[in-house]
């Protein structure tokens, strides 16, 4: 296959099923917080801490929504390198060394994650492949597919 360009867009769906565990899990735990704060303010910290751990991703939260709304892309792959909009970053295809799909490890949820690693460091990239508007297989094809094309200049 030959492309110039392949655009990747958050899915709307995992999106919608994502946000029905945020959004009434975070609503219970605020009505929990503020119904124990005036008898047991000890028990309302509890609750409390589930809510500082929401109010973190609330940023990404946010941003995710922006860019399904406008439409806009969250990964573009070009002949130049791998552009991430959703964290502002470019890469440069010589600048990648390699890209794997690697399981989560531990208690984490089910699943992986694509990882791109640099040349000239430790850091590596882990794309979203899982909220993109795609098949993971496709994704992490084109991917390597447009790596080994352009990672020579």
């Amino acid at each position: 296959m030959t492309y110039s360009e392949v655009t990747y867009y958050f899915s709307k769906k995992m999106f919608i099923i994502s946000s029905l565990f945020i959004v009434p899990g975070t609503v219970i735990l605020s009505y929990f917080t503020i119904h124990f704060f005036r008898e047991e303010w000890l028990l309302s910290l509890l609750f409390a801490i589930p809510l500082l751990i929401f109010l973190y991703i609330l940023p990404e939260y946010l941003r995710t929504v922006y860019f399904l709304f406008s439409n806009t892309p969250v990964i573009i792959l070009t002949r130049e390198g791998l552009k991430d909009n959703f964290n502002k970053n470019e890469y440069k295809w010589p600048e990648i060394k390699r890209i794997e799909y690697k399981l989560n490890e531990g208690i984490k949820a089910q699943g992986g994650y694509t990882t791109v690693y640099l040349n000239d460091s430790e850091y590596m990239i882990r794309l979203p492949d899982i909220k993109l508007r795609c098949k993971r297989s496709d994704f992490l094809e084109t991917l390597i597919d447009f790596h080994n094309r352009y990672k020579n200049g």
